[in-house]
């Protein structure tokens, strides 16, 4: 019922045993991600894009094969999801104990300040990817109560395929960060400042792209998640792509920024973005323009908080690249 938080009994347990195993197999992504990371920034980016690729493939191929030949339910999606990761590891680690390899284990004191400035840079990123279930479960409240069950599987099919762009925006951001990282250690700030250009206009061509397939083909994308052809299922998800696709006219140019900010020790800055736009700022507007438009609001909400984000948010300027000292502050 709308309003309602009750999940049915075989729902729950379903998602229990899920996330109790996907908990157990948390270490193994953690690795996965970092690892990943060292890999791109200490010079080969294509071995660290072919462990995800493999990896994700992998996750596809035993998805298949645990939940359908081999019967082992939700539990063998869970577990084919962490062998995915085991899998991305190992390829990860061809680099690691390689020649080309230049990272090192060292003795290291930790201490309060080192392990800030450490942190700190990826503060932007932890929020990113911490808000999306915030908003997540924040717009299923929502549109359960404004348009019922039929809403969220709406949403479902808008939020799906949105992640799938979210995704490439977000790998954009991931691959030009360590480019910029290394121009603004060398002090060229001219340097930084065009492969952000280049990283933003990228992402507008593909938010453009990406809004203009979503408006001319949202009863063909629709459908491809309504088997059962529910006319009112249909109708929220056409209308639903038309107005959440606008905010990849400027969700590319926000990840862009923030990824500079925090590769040129900026991380407040980063910090505040992630936070405003993936978290205070989307929840705020969704729950003010769903009590002021419904439905309509909901789908709106994204691309405006994108958009007062690119607003907010000044843009490096080359001037002004140069100018920061190690805090991260304007000299």
């Amino acid at each position: 019922m709308p309003g309602s938080w009750a999940f049915p009994s075989p729902t729950f347990a379903l998602c229990n045993t899920y996330l109790k195993t996907i908990l157990c197999l948390a270490p193994a992504f953690i690795l996965n991600h970092l690892l990943m990371a060292f890999v791109r920034n200490d010079g080969n980016p294509g071995l660290a894009m072919r462990a995800m690729t493999i990896g994700s493939l992998a996750n596809i191929v035993l998805d298949y094969l645990f939940l359908y030949p081999l019967g082992m339910g939700i539990f063998g999606a869970a577990i084919a999801t962490g062998i995915a990761a085991l899998i991305s590891i190992g390829l990860s680690l061809l680099h690691v104990l390689s020649d080309r390899c230049h990272l090192r284990l060292v003795r290291w004191r930790p201490s309060a300040r080192s392990l800030a400035r450490i942190a700190s840079g990826g503060l932007s990123a932890f929020v990113t990817e911490l808000s999306s279930g915030v908003v997540l479960v924040v717009f299923n409240r929502l549109i359960l109560d404004a348009a019922g069950t039929v809403g969220v599987a709406a949403y479902g099919v808008v939020a799906n395929l949105a992640l799938m762009v979210l995704a490439v925006m977000n790998g954009i951001a991931h691959g030009v960060q360590p480019l910029i990282s290394r121009a603004h250690g060398r002090g060229d700030g001219p340097a930084a400042a065009r492969l952000y250009a280049k990283g933003v206009r990228l992402t507008v061509a593909i938010g453009a792209g990406v809004f203009a397939a979503a408006f001319l083909f949202a009863p063909t994308l629709a459908g491809w998640f309504n088997s059962a052809a529910d006319p009112q299922l249909q109708s929220l998800a056409q209308g639903g792509l038309r107005l959440y696709f606008a905010g990849f006219f400027f969700v590319g140019g926000n990840y862009l920024t923030a990824a500079y900010c925090s590769a040129s020790e900026q991380p407040r800055r980063a910090f505040g973005i992630a936070l405003f736009r993936g978290c205070v700022g989307i929840t705020g507007a969704a729950c003010l323009l769903a009590a002021l438009f419904g439905m309509t609001g909901i789908w709106l909400a994204f691309p405006a908080v994108e958009l007062l984000t690119l607003l907010l948010c000044r843009l490096p300027h080359r001037e002004r690249v140069s100018g920061f000292c190690a805090d991260g502050e304007q000299a």
